[in-house]
């Protein structure tokens, strides 16, 4: 009995602080949850306990694993610790390998804190998997890699990936301009020499 007042207290604590996050009200994540305000007071404060597709619709809306909001895991993505330790003392230089992986995730849950999180989350994502296609290719060319998984030529894809980058960083001056002047600068030149070169990258090198 005392285990399941615990696991409740945490999830309570959990679900409060994600909700605090994420700059919500009680009144709009209730209502995005499709529950009362009530209610959701009465999970946060470990009140009354939640049946698993609550858990469940919470891990989507927070975007965090089920065992993150009961307490039973500290990574919030899934992110097996064990693994990467394993990998890391395995390597010749494990120290390097841990700190990348740490520092990823310190990045990830600053986005995920920030008020910018989705615009963030997303320049994360896409510059990370980008970057990590790029490391594929290497590896590829090397032959650690089948070539059967690579639609794209190994030279044509490399460009166009560090080509996609260059253009995220120049997209993620507009989400730094937000924060300090409070709007996008969605009629300046640099925006419109953006959506076309991206026009041009989709319409020419990616559309078949």
């Amino acid at each position: 009995m005392t285990g399941s007042r615990e696991k409740n207290s945490k999830f309570a604590a959990i679900l409060s602080q994600l909700r605090k996050e994420r700059g919500s009200s009680q009144k709009k994540a209730a209502a995005d949850l499709g529950i009362s305000q009530a209610l959701l007071s009465h999970y946060e404060k470990g009140i009354r306990e939640c049946g698993l597709d609550f858990i469940i619709k919470c891990s989507d809306y927070y975007g965090v694993t089920t065992d993150y909001l009961l307490g039973v895991s500290e990574s919030r993505y899934g992110i097996d610790e064990d693994y990467l330790y394993k990998i890391t003392n395995n390597d010749i230089d494990g120290s390097s390998i841990n700190t990348v992986s740490q520092g990823m995730k310190i990045l990830l849950e600053t986005a995920v804190a920030s008020s910018e999180g989705t615009d963030v989350i997303r320049y994360l994502h896409d510059y990370y998997m980008l970057c990590l296609y790029r490391g594929a290719l290497t590896l590829a060319k090397s032959g650690k890699l089948s070539s059967e998984m690579f639609t794209l030529d190994y030279t044509i894809g490399h460009e166009l990936a560090s080509a996609a980058i260059s253009l995220l960083d120049a997209r993620f001056v507009f989400i730094e301009d937000k924060s300090r002047t409070g709007d996008y600068i969605n009629k300046s030149e640099l925006h419109k020499i953006i959506r076309d070169a991206e026009n041009y990258l989709m319409e020419n090198l990616i559309s078949e």
